[in-house]
């Protein structure tokens, strides 16, 4: 039988047990917030805290806190820009989750490069480990503000997105220079806040050449510093896919990666995930993101931190999809996105009259069938028979599929206009070996169709399709 629509329409359901998702879990990155006069952050705090979000990121930036180097080793700090935003935060009830990085132009790895050279990486973890004294478990922020209810951080993001061009210019030695940073910056907050949470930088998901694939930066890593293994205490990802079923695959994928590397204890954060609208519509972003803060915390991908990109967004230039991510509106008014979002995530934390969905979701199952199969062991994806039959009058792919040994089946139909690919329709199926048979409507004025399929055999190997079509 065909699993047809829903917002978790590819995901197998087990079990009917209704659990609270635990605190902390929730959350939303809000930089273009900070960026607006402070007399405009208290209502758009609010709304996130009445909508059941407990943590908010943003950016720690080295090079605003530490923008001279030290004298004869002593280093000067200003922390007016992030005092003002912990307390504003702690007045809402919310917790800062900062992304430490950008260095200072005298200890970047190059001009225009925001990486630290590695000359200077201990200068980074004394900056780590001073922040962590100042807004942590024994911080002296809270001591200096009694008023407040203190809310420490407790995850410290190591970077972002550092298999990134954007963030980290030269890749070539990127994830061994990463991997030594990371390990000294752990040190440095551990020592200032020993319970902390210290978590590699949100990875990028691969897209040469801006940014090296995520599975690989990760084993190049551990492959430099072995050390890393019992010393890592989250893995950043960024997950941003075109379409849901995509986002769980690449979730599944670096999930059994985790696993090889670091071990199946090691949780993942995801410190970003969203949709613009200049690509998707904003029902659609509305049904993705409520699906992520309902699916993720039942899933068997070990995640431990969900923070939706972005809260606001400029809604401006109609030419720059990054001006679209906002589910909040400058207003103060929820978009539906928005709406979702927090109605899904105080339901998943027994704060509304509609009770939390019940059952453990199989999202990962690479996971486990990579551990089955045997540390090391290459897991090959199944063969995959595939055809595709367009009914232009019916307005009808119908997609033709099978695994001889046996597979589950994700299908994703996208529109393609210009560069733009918008969803139009998902499929899912059980495992099986029989011939599948499957109808994919399109919309009227469609000319050219984009079909993935992944197919996902009994070890846990993938194989991935992906089929052009015009259908005008």
């Amino acid at each position: 039988m065909i699993v047809i629509g829903g917002l978790a329409a590819n995901c197998l359901v087990v079990g009917t047990a209704h659990a609270v998702t635990p605190d902390d879990y929730f959350g939303v990155n809000a930089q273009p917030l900070f960026t607006e006069p402070a007399s405009s952050w208290p209502p758009q705090l609010a709304a996130m805290a009445v909508g059941g979000l407990q943590l908010v990121r943003t950016d720690a930036r080295w090079a605003d806190v530490e923008p001279s180097p030290p004298n004869r080793g002593v280093h000067t700090y200003r922390w007016s820009e992030y005092d003002a935003i912990v307390q504003a935060l702690a007045q809402q009830g919310l917790r800062w989750y900062p992304a430490l990085e950008v260095a200072p132009a005298w200890a970047a790895a190059g001009a225009g490069d925001p990486s630290p050279a590695s000359s200077h990486a201990a200068d980074f973890a004394a900056f780590a480990g001073t922040l962590a004294a100042r807004y942590g478990s024994r911080g002296s922020f809270w001591r200096s503000h009694p008023s407040l209810a203190a809310l420490p951080v407790e995850d410290y993001e190591i970077w972002n997105e550092e298999n990134s061009t954007v963030f980290w210019l030269s890749q070539a030695d990127a994830p061994e220079r990463y991997a030594d940073l990371y390990l000294l910056a752990r040190q440095a907050v551990r020592a200032a806040d020993p319970p902390a949470r210290v978590v590699v930088g949100g990875l990028a998901l691969g897209d040469a050449p801006l940014a090296q694939d995520e599975v690989g930066f990760l084993a190049r890593m551990v492959a430099h510093r072995p050390d890393l293994r019992g010393l890592v205490d989250g893995v950043g990802l960024h997950p941003y896919q075109a379409t849901l079923p995509d986002l769980y695959a690449r979730l599944d994928h670096v999930r059994a990666a985790v696993d090889f590397a670091l071990g199946s204890s090691v949780p993942i954060d995801v410190t970003e995930a969203g949709w613009t609208t200049a690509l998707v519509s904003e029902q659609q972003r509305a049904e993705n993101v409520a699906a992520l803060a309902t699916d993720l915390p039942r899933s068997d991908c070990g995640v431990d931190r969900l923070l939706v990109y972005s809260w606001l967004s400029a809604d401006s230039n109609l030419l720059d999809p990054e001006a679209w991510f906002g589910i909040w509106n400058q207003n103060g008014s929820a978009k539906q996105s928005g709406q979702a979002y927090t109605q899904a995530v105080l339901s998943m934390r027994g704060l509304s009259a509609r009770p939390p969905p019940g059952g453990t979701l199989d999202l990962c199952p690479s996971s486990a069938a990579a551990e089955s199969a045997g540390r090391g062991a290459t897991v090959r994806g199944p063969t995959l028979r595939l055809r595709t039959l367009v009914n232009r009058h019916r307005r009808q792919l119908t997609v033709l599929a099978r695994c001889p040994t046996g597979c589950t089946l994700k299908l994703a139909l996208m529109r393609r206009h210009a560069s733009r690919l918008t969803p139009v329709a998902h499929r899912s199926t059980r495992f099986s070996k029989r011939r599948w048979r499957i109808g994919l409507r399109y919309p009227r004025r469609a000319r050219h169709l984009q079909l993935n399929v992944v197919a996902t055999g009994a070890g846990g190997g993938r194989t991935t399709r992906v089929r052009r079509i015009r259908v005008r």
